[in-house]
């Protein structure tokens, strides 16, 4: 049995001594270790995409591994890919130690300094419970297998202070909840979130409550969130700034674990500030998206965050989706731009610059109430769509025409010069469209005379093999019925060839397909229409 094993450890001289006994080990097929937990991640990740076959059996994970601590590193893997034996490293091999890494999921303990006998003796227990685990998930189930198990986390940051993050984090909510999937909202701006006020919600407990506890069940998450009347489950953050702090990096990790567990789409506000919490959050989402405008200093500061976090090892520029905000066609700085400078991935989708169109609903607290022709709203569930986390739900219909009265108090509240350049925005971009249209035309209708070409050459076949059947010139006969029975465009340009042989009569008949407008020109490429019927009466 060959055993492929993966070992992660920031300690080299560790490291070495750990891939020199596991080379000794029969069967056994040791990779490079790996130096930090996001490595380690990663690998699995894209082996499970590959595959539950590409998965190594066992992964060796040390105390000193970092930035996440072993046993929430130990959790990690156990819940993202329950096929994959775990085995711990640890100088710490007491009963409280023991528990606390079966607890996390780990398949064996091994102690530290290391010994021969015992580490082979862990490394094949947890091959052959992996092993195990795999025959019971059988070749069906296997290939069904996710690369992530559990809900999709989506974590919102914003590059600074205003350009829009908690708006965009409650809509991405609101847009996966509206396509039938069960969502959870979180605020992680543990200091100043605003989710509440958005939503116009009072409700005394928050994520907080849930820092002292070690095993957050799915009861006790329920007695700390808040149902809202749109139907997105709320984590708030703690209405006195000064409990955020309560909030560690091991507390979100585990909220958001038993999170993902319980919800299919997971969205995390992490604010504008880097703690422990929202750096968590930012690092175990699928998708991490950061909120900016198109201003230099808002362009700037999303610079400074997304070298953060590569520097702190969370997430690297590219694994990032940057989304404009306020985003107008006169601007400078587009989003191409925001991309080259940043180095993250820019989404296709972009919010646009409509602040009127916000401001009667934050000022009620009523956000999710944003009228579904908003411009706002359907650029960011374009976004949720862009992203993967809506399925099949339906984007806010774009602005219908306006009433009279309507455009009477647009007038009068100022607003109509504003329609004025939507509508002319709008003419500009019909007409880029239109050679795109006329063109998508063109084809469609080649191809329809390419299909009616097809069809009349089988059917003037049919009706020359009948006719050359009972004639006493077949070839006569066949060109005869072929022509009466195709159009002049077609019948002019019609290859008629006959054949006998053992009693039957073979006619071929070959149509050119002509361009746009039959009887102009034709295309080089010839379509052939075959047909063959049992001789009648012998020739002459």
């Amino acid at each position: 049995m060959t055993i492929r094993i993966v070992a992660g450890t920031s300690d080299q001289d560790a490291a070495r001594a750990l891939l020199g006994l596991l080379a000794q080990l029969p069967g056994a097929e040791p990779a490079p270790a790996l130096p930090d937990s996001g490595s380690l991640l990663d690998l699995l990740a894209r082996a499970a995409e590959a595959g539950l076959d590409e998965l190594p059996e066992v992964v060796i994970v040390h105390e000193t591994i970092g930035p996440m601590p072993a046993l929430d590193l130990v959790r990690d893997i156990a819940l993202r890919f329950p096929a994959v034996g775990v085995v711990l490293l640890t100088p710490d091999t007491g009963p409280a130690a023991l528990a606390a890494a079966m607890n996390s999921g780990a398949r064996g303990v091994v102690g530290l300094p290391l010994a021969y006998d015992e580490l082979g003796a862990r490394v094949e227990a947890a091959a052959t419970w992996a092993g195990g685990v795999r025959r019971h998930l059988g070749p069906q189930r296997a290939a069904a297998l996710p690369a992530v198990a559990g809900g999709t986390v989506v974590a919102v940051a914003g590059a600074k202070g205003g350009v829009g993050t908690t708006v965009t984090a409650v809509h991405v909510a609101l847009a996966a909840l509206a396509s039938g999937r069960s969502t959870a909202l979180v605020d992680l701006d543990l200091q100043g979130g605003d989710i509440a006020s958005y939503l116009d919600v009072q409700f005394r407990r928050s994520v907080a409550d849930l820092a002292g506890i070690s095993d957050v069940s799915s009861r006790v998450l329920q007695d700390a969130m808040y149902v809202h009347e749109s139907g997105l489950a709320l984590l708030l953050a703690p209405a006195d700034g000064e409990r955020g702090e309560e909030v560690t990096d091991r507390a979100a990790r585990l909220v958001l674990t038993a999170l993902r567990q319980r919800y299919e789409v997971v969205v995390v506000d992490c604010g504008t500030q880097i703690t422990g919490a929202n750096a968590v959050a930012v690092e175990v989402a699928d998708t991490a998206v950061l909120v900016t405008t198109p201003d230099v200093v808002a362009v700037r500061a999303a610079k400074r965050m997304v070298r953060l976090w590569d520097r702190l090892q969370i997430r690297k520029p590219q694994d990032t989706v940057a989304v404009v905000n306020r985003h107008t066609r006169t601007t400078e700085i587009q989003p191409t731009l925001v991309g080259r400078i940043t180095g993250t991935r820019i989404a296709a989708s972009v919010v646009p610059a409509a602040f009127r169109e916000l401001q009667p609903v934050i000022d009620a607290g009523r956000l999710h109430d944003l009228d579904a022709r908003s411009t706002v709203k359907a650029g960011i569930w374009s976004l949720a769509g862009e992203i993967g986390v809506v399925t099949g739900a339906t984007l806010p219909a774009p602005r219908g025409k306006k009433s009279r009265r309507e455009r009477k108090d647009a007038a009068a509240s100022g607003t109509g010069k504003g329609d004025r350049g939507d509508r002319g925005q709008v003419t500009l971009e019909t007409l880029g469209m239109t050679p795109i249209i006329l063109v998508t035309l063109i084809l469609v209708w080649q191809a329809v005379l390419a299909g009616y070409t097809f069809t009349l050459a089988g059917n003037a076949a049919d009706e020359a093999a009948r006719a050359a059947a009972v004639a006493a010139d077949p070839q006569s006969a066949a060109e005869e019925a072929a022509a009466s029975d195709l159009p002049g465009a077609w019948a002019d340009s019609a290859d008629v060839k006959t054949s006998t042989s053992d009693g039957t009569v073979s006619v071929t008949v070959t149509l050119k397909v002509p361009v746009l407008f039959p009887g102009a020109i034709d295309f080089p490429a010839k379509i052939h229409g075959h047909a063959r019927i049992p001789r009648e009466r012998p020739a002459g």
